[in-house]
């Protein structure tokens, strides 16, 4: 057994090409079988060649929005048959495979479909191509991608995007060329990683463009939210909050309208930063710019209606205090149980005892007689009305927003 061993491996030494060998192979398929690459492979022309694409994503490099492009690298490995390119290995001194240049022998026409870069050969001049002695042509690609994506920023930072590299025979229709996937398919490199964005899902197809051959490699890219939770959306809650304590300063302090002012500016300089961070498209808006716009137009409105409460709070009390006012102003202290210093008049407290319940105290309000409204109630309970009017709407905003996001 042992001997039988050595001699098979004695036998494959001694069947081993020489340089000699490959030289003639070369003569014989360029040379003695007069080989022409203008001249499509196939023996039968009207039977079309099938091409098989696989596809392994090495790298991805840019997402644009503005221009709504995807810029990847990956390697095309490429495999068809070359009828013209075949022998018998024991005739060339065992040879089974040779290397040429690319440019020495038929290749499909492969380009880019939906690119952005001007049509070019793929390649190089300075690559080469295997040929096996059955025919099987292996053309191994390594390109970068400029390709379209139609970008949809309206769930930015929770946005998800399907990008796409589509590979056609551009010169051939599918009675010539027809391009299958072949047996890896669409592979994703173990070592592609990007800041901002996670590779989700992907796959490949291939169909039929009338007469065009097309396969189709997508993506699914899932944006990395953190870095935006933890630069503009946190933020942004704390100037909202800031905004809002503006009506639990008291108009006598002289500086709740400075403050609101000091807020809004605030917001304005952070959201100057924050404009740079967002996604650029004219073709949609997202829910967060939207919420920021919002948040922004509060704090306006929050200046406004904090310079008229100023203006009443020092009105005098000749000016009179017309009735619906003074009953909003009656109601804001029933809702705060709020003690009123006037003319001897406040909310009194009593104490009420039953035989089932230990003492409990209730608000009762005296008599409205008794009651005299000022130009200071008045502010007073405007602030208590705006704070909680202000709190409610932004509050259904952030959970509307919330649910937006959560419901794509």
């Amino acid at each position: 057994m042992m001997a039988a061993c050595l001699l098979l491996l004695l036998c494959d030494c001694v069947s081993a090409q020489t340089g000699k060998d490959v030289s003639n192979l070369y003569d014989y398929l360029f040379s003695t079988l007069n080989y022409n690459k203008e001249i499509r492979p196939a023996n039968y022309q009207n039977i079309s060649t099938q091409v098989e694409v696989d596809l392994l994503l090495s790298g991805l490099h840019d997402i644009d929005e503005t221009r709504q492009q995807m810029t990847s690298v990956g390697v095309l490995t490429v495999r068809w048959k070359d009828e013209f390119l075949t022998w018998n290995p024991s005739s060339f001194g065992g040879a089974n495979v040779i290397d040429v240049p690319q440019g020495k022998i038929w290749k499909p026409d492969l380009q880019v479909r939906n690119g952005f870069a001007d049509f070019s050969q793929m390649g190089g001049d300075f690559m080469f191509l295997k040929i096996y002695h059955t025919g099987e042509v292996v053309w191994f690609l390594h390109k970068v991608f400029h390709t379209k994506c139609k970008m949809n920023v309206t769930f930015f930072p929770f946005d998800r995007q399907n990008c796409s590299v589509q590979i056609i025979s551009w010169s051939n229709d599918v009675s010539s060329v027809n391009i299958t996937g072949g047996g890896d398919g669409f592979r994703i490199d173990a070592d592609l990683h990007h800041g901002h964005w996670k590779i989700s899902t992907y796959s490949f197809n291939t169909f039929m463009d009338v007469n065009d051959s097309v396969i189709l490699f997508s993506i699914t890219l899932d944006r990395k939210p953190k870095i935006y939770i933890l630069n503009i959306l946190i933020p942004v809650c704390f100037l909202v909050v800031l905004s809002l304590l503006t009506f639990l300063l008291p108009n006598d302090c002289g500086e709740k309208v400075s403050y609101s002012i000091t807020v809004l500016l605030s917001m304005s300089i952070f959201l100057t930063v924050v404009a740079s961070m967002l996604p650029t498209n004219s073709d949609s808006i997202s829910y967060l710019e939207i919420y920021i716009i919002a948040v922004l137009s509060v704090g306006v409105l929050i200046i406004v209606l904090s310079t008229a409460s100023l203006r009443l709070h020092y009105r005098t009390e000749k000016r009179k205090i017309p009735d619906w006012v003074q009953r909003l102003t009656r109601l804001s202290w029933t809702l705060r149980c709020q003690r009123i210093d006037g003319y001897n008049a406040q909310y009194n407290y009593r104490t009420k005892t039953n035989e089932h319940f230990d003492n409990k105290q209730e608000c009762i309000e005296p008599r409205k007689s008794d009651i005299v409204v000022r130009w200071t109630d008045v502010t007073s309970a405007l602030d208590f009305y705006m704070f909680w009017l202000f709190l409610t709407a932004i509050t259904a905003l952030s959970l509307a927003v919330t649910w937006l996001y959560f419901s794509q």
